[in-house]
């Protein structure tokens, strides 16, 4: 996870063959990060002791979403689009951070929407009931698919780091495919109480925004970056959950 959260300079010392297999661990860290904001909502819902109260749980997930795991993303979506100006980008970090946490308040566990038959109970918690966690589990590996996908389409040159170039090297298109066609499995066995139109609209808007966004801000940065990478990321992960709402 060196990748996403440490900075330039740190991220500049590190030897670039250590980076070869790093889509992997970003992979295995993305499912992570999903069952830990999962958790955290979960936990402040329980302490606020309110189905209906969502507010704080809400909060509280994003205040680690945004402090944390994704610090850096929002910091690179911000600058991508904030432009050239200081003033312009802090304005594009705060507006960021509202459409997120507007997104998040409007997550709803939705107990009542139509499901598929009950599960086996050893294998139940697979799917959790309330509907917003399947969106919180997922958000995160999307985003990690859209960094991999924009290796495939943006070849590394100049201004690419070592450590990236080395990753972009050590990622095949079969691993790429083979995450796309996992969380496709699973996005339309989430929403599936979404009905065909949902089921299709949620992934569809995701790969879209995930290889338009990795190539587009890749462009932007003059090539293949880190940057660009991360900004991405967010971008798609905000792309998922809209697209989740607008499905509901």
């Amino acid at each position: 996870m060196i990748f996403m959260l440490a900075g330039d300079d740190r991220l500049a010392a590190e030897p670039p063959d250590r980076f070869g297999r790093a889509w992997l661990s970003l992979v295995v860290g993305s499912l992570l990060w999903g069952i830990v904001l999962a958790n955290v909502w979960g936990i402040s819902w329980t302490v606020f002791r309110d189905p209906d109260f969502l507010i704080m749980p809400a909060a509280s997930t994003l205040a680690l979403y945004c402090l944390w795991p994704f610090k850096r993303a929002v910091v690179a979506l911000g600058r991508q689009l904030g432009g050239r100006s200081g003033e312009g980008r802090t304005v594009a970090v705060a507006v960021v951070v509202v459409v997120l946490a507007m997104s998040f308040m409007r997550l709803s566990p939705d107990w009542a929407r139509w499901e598929l038959p009950r599960l086996p109970w050893w294998v139940e918690w697979l799917r959790p009931q309330a509907k917003l966690y399947r969106v919180l589990l997922l958000m995160p590996a999307w985003g990690t698919w859209a960094m991999l996908i924009a290796l495939k389409f943006c070849r590394p040159g100049q201004r690419t780091e070592p450590q990236l170039a080395a990753m972009a090297r050590g990622c095949d298109a079969l691993a790429v495919a083979g995450l796309m066609a996992l969380l496709l499995g699973v996005s339309i066995f989430y929403f599936h109480y979404l009905g065909l139109g949902g089921q299709v609209l949620v992934p569809l808007a995701t790969i879209i925004a995930a290889i338009a966004g990795g190539v587009g801000f890749c462009h932007v940065w003059g090539g293949l970056t880190r940057q660009g990478l991360l900004a991405a990321n967010l971008a798609t992960q905000i792309a998922f959950v809209m697209a989740c709402l607008v499905g509901r």
